[in-house]
């Protein structure tokens, strides 16, 4: 197996696929790398791939009829992005998409991989997982957007960086400066700075740049609440 399937397989989107269809995938996929602030792509560019992220972060973002940049989404090692654009009409990305850090990227040709979906179901099923699952996602930010204050939505933040559950001396490494952190959840910078001020001063955690240590997991769960 070649080094770009082995990086390949343990991404959602691929892992279910045999050794004869994950080379094919491999075969139309090509490393790429980014430096620290590098734009990867621009809303209203050419669709002509879509990435899985191996190292690194990238934020998705959009600009605003008043030039005001709101983070739509961070994206994180074993992450995949833009394969939705795969069904858009006009084929052209929605988003900027910009290294945070020095990142590296697999990126996968639309064209062949297209022509792939059209010759392997199982392919196809996958990406419709994986779609499907990120529209989930996507209702629940929306539901936190809507319905939680500011602090639910940053505490949810903090227990969705934390996959296997908060646990007292459980780390989280913010992915990005807190006032893109604070665009991704839809609040202010300083608002992101007063809530994570509350549960430090409440003993919930333990803040060092940043760095967030869970110091009372109960506490956290009760102020989501």
């Amino acid at each position: 197996m070649t080094e770009i399937a082995e990086q390949l397989r343990p991404v959602p989107l691929f892992r279910d696929l045999d050794d004869e269809v994950l080379a094919e995938v491999a075969a139309c996929t090509h490393p790429q790398r980014l430096e620290r602030g590098q734009t990867l792509f621009q809303a209203g560019d050419p669709f002509r791939a879509f990435f899985v992220l191996v190292e690194g972060h990238i934020q998705l973002s959009r600009l605003s009829p008043s030039g005001h940049e709101k983070v739509v989404e961070i994206i994180g090692p074993g992450e995949t992005f833009a394969e939705a654009v795969l069904f858009m009409a006009g084929r052209q990305y929605p988003v900027d998409a910009r290294a945070l850090e020095a990142s590296r990227l697999l990126a996968v040709d639309a064209d062949a991989f297209n022509r792939l979906l059209d010759e392997r179901r199982g392919l196809a099923r996958n990406l419709l997982g994986a779609m499907s699952k990120r529209l989930h996602q996507l209702v629940q930010d929306v539901a936190a957007l809507t319905l939680e204050d500011a602090t639910g939505r940053v505490v949810g933040y903090l227990l969705g960086q934390l996959p296997e559950g908060p646990e007292v001396g459980s780390e989280i490494q913010l992915p990005a400066k807190k006032g893109a952190v604070a665009s991704r959840l839809g609040i202010q910078p300083e608002t992101f700075s007063r809530v994570l001020g509350r549960l430090r001063e409440g003993g919930t955690i333990e803040v060092a740049g940043d760095t967030i240590r869970i110091l009372e997991p109960e506490g956290l769960h009760h102020d989501l609440e």
